[in-house]
C-alpha cells in the first residue's frame, strides 16, 4: 500500500487533470486489490482541490477580492505550477507570491502590485505562525540624560521590514473598505513593519515613512542619542530640536505597541 503523501500526489494530479482518472496504471499505487472507485476518486480529488482554494483565498483575501471572478482559474493555474509539497496546507501557499511574479504577467498588466500584494498577505501568515519567542522588558525614561547616551532599544524579534514599490497598505485599506479595485495605482514606494505583538499574539502592521524605515533598520545598533542625531542628519533644513522631540515621541510609540521590546546596554 502506497504512503498518505504518493496519494495525494495521484488524486491532486487527476484534479489538476495532468493524468486521467481512469488510467489503472496511474492509480494502481492507491490500492491494494484490483477494484478502484472511479467516481470515488474523481471525488476525492475534487475534494482536494476545495481544500486548496480554500487555504489559499484565506492566506490571500485581498488578491482573491481583487481578482474576484480570476481568482479560482489563477489557484488552479498555481496549484498546477507549484502543486503541493508539504504535508502542512497553509505552507503549500507560499510560493504563491513568486508564481504572480512570474507566471501571472497578464493580470499584472491590470493590477502592477499584485505581486506585492501577495507577498504582503504572505508575510503575515509567516509572522503569525512564526515559532518565535517574545519577551518584554521594562524600559528607562527618555527623561534620564544617561539613559539617552547609554542605552538603546530592543527590536520586536518577530519584525520584518518591506519596501514596496507600490503603497500597498493604501491598497490594502481600500480593499478592506470596499473601494479601490480599479483604481489605477502609480508606483509609490512604501515601507511596512510587520511583527507579532507578545500580548495578544497577533500581527501588528505599521506604514513607516522614508526616515521611520532608516532609524528602524538602524535600531539594534544605535543607542537613543544615535537615533535622534541619525534623525538630524535626515532633516536638515528643519529646527534640530523639534526633529528630536519628534524622534522621541516616536521611540516612545515603538516602545508602547511593542515593536520595541526593551532596551539594552550600548556595547553589551
Amino acid at each position: 500500500m502506497s504512503s498518505l503523501r504518493e496519494i495525494e500526489n495521484t488524486l491532486t494530479s487527476i484534479l489538476m487533470e495532468r493524468q486521467p482518472v481512469e488510467s489503472a496504471q496511474s492509480l494502481s499505487c492507491l490500492l491494494e486489490d484490483e477494484k478502484f472507485d472511479t467516481e470515488g476518486a474523481r471525488l476525492y480529488a475534487r475534494l482536494i482541490g476545495y481544500g486548496h482554494n480554500d487555504v489559499i483565498s484565506s492566506i490571500y483575501p485581498y488578491c482573491a477580492k481583487v481578482l474576484n471572478r480570476s481568482w479560482e482559474r489563477t489557484v488552479k493555474q498555481y496549484v498546477q505550477v507549484f502543486p503541493p509539497d508539504h504535508f502542512h496546507l497553509n505552507s503549500s501557499a507560499r510560493r504563491f507570491p513568486r508564481f504572480v511574479s512570474e507566471n501571472c504577467h497578464e493580470l499584472l498588466e491590470k493590477w502592477p502590485y499584485l505581486a506585492e500584494l501577495a507577498d504582503y498577505e504572505w508575510l503575515e501568515m509567516e509572522l503569525l505562525e512564526a515559532d518565535t519567542a517574545i519577551s518584554v522588558t521594562s524600559k528607562t525614561p527618555l527623561s534620564d540624560p544617561h539613559a539617552f547616551v547609554t542605552l538603546g532599544p530592543v527590536t520586536n524579534p518577530t519584525l520584518k521590514v518591506r519596501t514596496y514599490k507600490y503603497p500597498i497598505q493604501q491598497i490594502v485599506d481600500l480593499i478592506e473598505g470596499g473601494k479601490g479595485f480599479r483604481k489605477k495605482f502609480r508606483p509609490e514606494q512604501s515601507h511596512v513593519a510587520m511583527y507579532r505583538d507578545p500580548h495578544s499574539h497577533k500581527v501588528r502592521i505599521v506604514d513607516l515613512d522614508d526616515n521611520a524605515q532608516i532609524l528602524l533598520s538602524e535600531a539594534d545598533r544605535s543607542s537613543y542619542g544615535d537615533i535622534a542625531r541619525r534623525a538630524v542628519e535626515l532633516n536638515p533644513k528643519r529646527d534640530p530640536q523639534l526633529t528630536v522631540t519628534d524622534v522621541i515621541e516616536l521611540i516612545e510609540q515603538f516602545h508602547d505597541i511593542n515593536l520595541f521590546v526593551g532596551e539594552r546596554k550600548i556595547g553589551t
